[in-house]
């Protein structure tokens, strides 16, 4: 019972550092229920894209839990150190240390209890309400109905209780390596006045300046997929390496200027940061990396949201589309057929048979097959080859087009050259279209063209051209159909199920044929409405997934900066308090507790703000795999995020100069 009262009594008054580590877990808590009842919903295996879903809601689950472990530890060593004057003094008086054990486990234990019963009552109704939240930005069906389990508690309760005595473990073995004089002192101790160390500075600037380059220089969006990792990396490095080495330089470059140095504003701001500096400059680049993965996240999952339409629109330049691949002449009057059957207007109607042609290469105005040796992807087209009579069908036009000269319409990118070579064959461009009906022009990965010979036989001339330059198989064709119809929309939904059930039939009845792609199906279908449905369910999963991810980062920086205040202050007391007993007023103090602050804490929002918007060109790139090309709305959506998140971390500056102020002041 003695043990009881006394962990009782150190958790009351130790509760200026205690309150914010109990929350900060009972938010873990609420964060970690949250992604199982996302995760273990049965309706998620009903939903049309429920394997992507769940693969990206069970991401987040992993990443929620390497998160909680990693800041429990990080809170936990602010936590003790606060703590090991207290212990030293107990220890002192006569406390052995297998006793000051005991008080910890029953402290670890009080704050175990009161951690989950706070977050799993308070998580199940957040969760409650988040659940609503999602099922509105992505549509999901009726099937995902909110699901808490006893498993789910039983999930959370085992890994907090494991985290606990993790915790309980280091503080234990911390603990038996000091004697009480360390305890002690080390509660005051600051850091040794750290040497200038121009080497590593150099790494800094060059693992910050690669990871810039590699940004800025990207221009395939595959290849941004594969060394996104390794930019995110060089720029944690040399943000690391440029606060605690860099920092140091300047001030110490700073204290030998002695007009500047010796005034009582810079005397005391660059004294009292220069003694600290290592362990300041190891906060400020974890805020300075936690603002940036806030700003990254949401920023890139918030444009993927507002941009969905885009993104399906370009994805569906009709509202219905029917591919085969292999020649179908019954695929068209079968679509009429079931848009009659479900009263619907067709409003356009699109039959094309394209040859199959792999992946080409551009260089200057020669196509060639790509062979894949070339690793930067550059000068990829997509290229589709149709006849002058596809062209009358499209436009109700004649081209009449001779043997050697062809219609050229760029889908994706531009082309300026007046000719194209494939191997030996020159085609002359007659004309280059602006628009084409059911054919829309695009952003995309690759540059799209799409070719009009005068007939078949030239189909068949450039497809023998290009063998001679890359493998290619025989010349195959595909049928593909697109259609706009109109009408009410609980028949076009009895019209896509009719689409789609057709798709299932072609692939039933010729699962055997030989195929020019065997791994790929026979018929494909896709649909707008359909689509868009399933990148609503997609997108709005993902924002959800980056607003969890912002707002844990966001808690996460501003404990740092209130537990970074806090241990600052208790460090600065004394100083200030001898500074004040020789004449300085509260006014002075607080002046150049403000300066201080504001050029300690601003430096990691505005280096964020540079990484972000060094960032965006490789955003984008990576964007563009999702589909989303809109640059215009990027940016919108990135500055919005920018100013939001600036203001939320203002307010944490604000309130925690506060704190700051209220430790160091002299009553």
């Amino acid at each position: 019972m003695f043990y009881f009262k006394l962990a009782w009594g150190n958790l009351r008054k130790n509760n200026t550092v205690y309150l914010p580590f109990l929350a900060s877990m009972t938010y873990l808590v609420i964060m970690n229920l949250l992604m199982q009842v996302m995760v273990n919903n049965p309706g998620m295996r009903s939903m049309p894209s429920a394997m992507t879903v769940h693969s990206m809601f069970s991401f987040g689950n992993v990443v929620i839990i390497i998160f909680s472990i990693i800041f429990s530890f990080y809170t936990n060593s602010f936590l003790i150190k606060r703590r090991q004057k207290e212990l030293g003094l107990y220890n002192i008086l006569g406390m052995d240390k297998k006793s000051l054990s005991f008080m910890l486990a029953i402290e670890s234990l009080l704050s175990l209890i009161a951690v989950l019963l706070v977050g799993l009552i308070s998580g199940s109704i957040i969760a409650k309400f988040l659940f609503l939240v999602l099922k509105k930005m992505t549509g999901f069906g009726e099937d995902f109905v909110f699901h808490l389990s006893l498993s789910m508690f039983v999930v959370v309760t085992v890994f907090f209780v494991v985290l606990f005595l993790l915790l309980l473990v280091t503080n234990i073995l911390q603990l038996m390596k000091t004697n009480p004089i360390e305890l002690m002192k080390k509660g005051e101790a600051g850091e040794k006045e750290p040497k200038s160390h121009w080497f590593l500075t150099l790494i800094g600037l060059i693992s910050l300046g690669s990871g810039y380059y590699i940004s800025l220089t990207l221009e395939s969006p595959i290849a941004a997929l594969s060394v996104f990792f390794v930019a995110i990396i060089l720029v944690i490095i040399g943000t690391y390496l440029l606060m605690i080495t860099a920092s140091v330089t300047i001030l110490k470059f700073l204290r030998n200027k002695e007009t500047l140095y010796y005034r009582p504003k810079p005397f005391i701001n660059i004294s009292g940061m220069i003694y600290r500096m290592k362990q300041n400059g190891a906060g400020l680049a974890s805020i300075c990396i936690l603002s940036t993965m806030v700003l990254v996240t949401v920023a890139s999952t918030a444009g993927l949201y507002y941009g969905k339409e885009d993104i399906v629109k370009q994805r569906n330049p009709s509202d219905v589309s029917f591919t085969t691949q292999l020649v179908n002449d019954q695929v068209q009057p079968q679509l009429n057929q079931l848009a009659k059957e479900h009263q619907l207007k067709v409003d356009d109607s699109l039959k094309v048979d394209t040859p199959n042609i792999n992946l080409v290469q551009q260089k200057g105005t020669r196509f060639q097959v790509f062979n894949g040796n070339d690793q930067t992807q550059n000068g990829l087209v997509a290229l589709k080859i149709w006849t002058e009579d596809d062209y009358y069908q499209m436009t109700g036009k004649k081209a009449n087009l001779t043997e050697n000269q062809i219609l050229f319409y760029p889908v994706t990118g531009e082309y300026s050259g007046k000719t194209i070579s494939f191997g030996d064959e020159t085609y002359s461009i007659k004309k280059q279209i602006e628009s084409l009906k059911l054919q829309p022009k695009i952003n995309d990965i690759y540059n799209s063209y799409i070719l009009f010979v005068k007939n078949t036989e030239s189909v068949e001339k450039i497809y023998s051209a290009l063998e001679t330059t890359g493998a290619q198989e025989p010349l195959a064709y595909s049928t593909e159909v697109m259609m706009n119809v109109s009408g009410s929309q609980k028949n076009q939904k009895e019209f896509t199920d009719g689409v789609f059930s057709y798709q299932e039939q072609l692939n039933q009845e010729l699962s055997q044929q030989e195929l020019p792609s065997p791994s790929m199906p026979y018929a494909r279908a896709s649909e707008i409405e359909r689509d868009r449905q399933e990148a609503n369910q997609f997108t709005g999963g993902f924002l959800f997934i980056g607003v969890v991810f912002g707002i844990s980062f966001t808690v996460a920086a501003a404990l740092i900066i209130y537990y970074k205040q806090v241990s600052e202050g208790y460090s600065d007391a004394n100083r200030f308090e001898i500074m004040q007993k020789v004449g300085l007023s509260h006014r002075e103090v607080k002046q150049t507790i403000k300066s201080q602050i504001l050029m300690v804490f601003i430096l990691p929002i505005l280096l964020a703000v540079i990484h972000l918007t060094i960032a965006l060109p490789i955003i984008r790139k990576l964007l563009i795999l999702f589909g989303l090309t809109n640059n215009q709305l990027i940016t919108i959506v990135t500055v919005i995020v920018v100013a939001i998140f600036t203001l939320c971390y203002l307010f944490f500056y604000w309130q925690t100069s506060k704190v700051y102020y209220r430790i160091v002041k002299r009553n």
